[in-house]
């Protein structure tokens, strides 16, 4: 039997495409677009359905858990505000209520305490994030303290900066770049106030190795690119000289996240669209995806009435509107790019599930990965080692650092 020119090629690209479908990473039925836009920026637009189906893709396993109701100081948290993972598969925990900073070994075993309450050396007022300025320097962020606290990876204390910001926040928000600490926050007033990057060197001496604020740069400010969506909604109620403030449930909001490589991701929940910008304001990728928005239910809604908050505010004579809750929930709350430049996006799951959109370094929609048993704490998640670590409560709210092996 002869074989045609034109049918060796089809036999071969067959071949070739046999191949790729075996790769792990291998795009698998995509039939999303990909755009160059004028500014020369990349827009990738991704149909419902990822690469992946949920029983066939990537998964997340339970490996180890870190905290328990009672026993050992180390191991009972009390207010988790920040976590760090290092190469070698060292735990950081801060806790906010003991300004502590506690690591544990890969395996979950206690290592070290450092920190208390104070504003010595290595001491911390309220002491709210963390993250590497180097592969052996880690920075404890103290906004109330006003300052940063440089330590080594043994947890040994080097020298601290003074923080001059003047914003404060639950937990911290923001990364490194060039050598500087940014933190999302927010600059000017009244109807000028608008979402920013603030942020200072902290390189040199930084201020005094006891820990001095005298000296220290002070902070620079890069305005964020403005996100389409709604603003922040609220409750609020004002009895006299009081005055308390509840965000509306459900309700879309912006979202940043800082990817280490000189870049800022932002969207707002109301639409899935993410746009990741440089520094310096330039648009470089734009990622979309056709979700399908999820109800919120009256049980969902049921739920954040029992909290015990809601009481307090109907003790001041606040009133609730259900009306402005919406009825459905956020595409996304908040986005993470991991050290190989995948995208990890929070999307709504179900009762005691966390869930995360999962998008390739190209932008192409992966598919969704799951864990259930747990409500995610705000603290951001750590994907490294080829680990998902998150900051999570159980059903007896009980908070503990939970790892997962990424099973590919």
């Amino acid at each position: 039997m002869q074989t045609t020119r034109t049918g060796l090629t089809r036999w071969m690209a067959a071949l070739l495409l046999l191949g790729a479908c075996g790769r792990t990473d291998a795009p698998r039925g995509w039939s999303g677009t990909v755009e160059k836009l004028p500014n020369g920026a990349v827009r990738v637009t991704n149909p419902a359905h990822g690469m992946w189906a949920d029983s066939a893709g990537w998964r997340l396993v339970p490996e180890l858990q870190v905290g328990e109701a009672e026993g050992d100081a180390a191991t009972t948290f009390g207010s988790v505000s920040g976590l760090a993972v290092d190469g070698a598969g060292r735990i950081y925990v801060l806790d906010r209520q003991a300004n502590e900073l506690r690591i544990f070994d890969r395996r979950g075993a206690h290592v070290r305490t450092v920190g208390r309450a104070g504003g010595g050396p290595g001491e911390y007022t309220s002491a709210n994030g963390l993250l590497w300025l180097s592969p052996d320097t880690l920075v404890v962020v103290d906004q109330q303290g006003a300052r940063y606290s440089i330590l080594t990876a043994d947890g040994n204390f080097v020298r601290s900066v003074p923080r001059r910001i003047n914003s404060f926040s639950w937990a911290f928000a923001g990364g490194t770049s060039g050598g500087r600490i940014y933190e999302i926050g927010s600059a000017g007033e009244g109807k000028d106030r608008h979402p920013a990057l603030l942020g200072a060197s902290l390189a040199g001496d930084g201020g005094a190795a006891g820990g001095g604020p005298a000296h220290g740069p002070a902070a620079d400010t890069i305005p964020l690119p403005s996100v389409e969506g709604p603003d922040y909604q609220s409750f609020e109620v004002h009895n006299g000289s009081s005055m308390m403030m509840m965000g509306v449930p459900f309700t879309p909001t912006a979202a940043y996240h800082l990817d280490g490589r000189g870049g800022i991701w932002q969207g707002n929940g109301s639409r899935f669209r993410l746009v990741r910008s440089t520094l310096a304001g330039d648009t470089t990728t734009e990622i979309r995806l056709d979700a399908a928005p999820v109800p919120v239910t009256p049980a969902e809604i049921q739920e954040w009435e029992s909290n015990p908050s809601i009481a307090r505010f109907k003790q001041m004579g606040g009133r609730v509107d259900e009306g402005r809750i919406p009825r459905v929930k956020p595409f996304f709350t908040a986005l993470y790019a991991d050290p190989d430049g995948y995208l990890w996006v929070s999307v709504p799951g179900g009762p005691k599930e966390v869930a995360f959109a999962l998008f390739d370094p190209t932008g192409r929609y992966l598919g969704r990965l799951k864990t259930t048993g747990l409500t995610r704490d705000v603290i951001p998640p750590v994907v490294r080692n080829g680990r998902l670590y998150l900051v999570g409560r159980d059903e007896t709210d009980v908070e503990r650092v939970y790892v997962y092996r990424i099973d590919k």
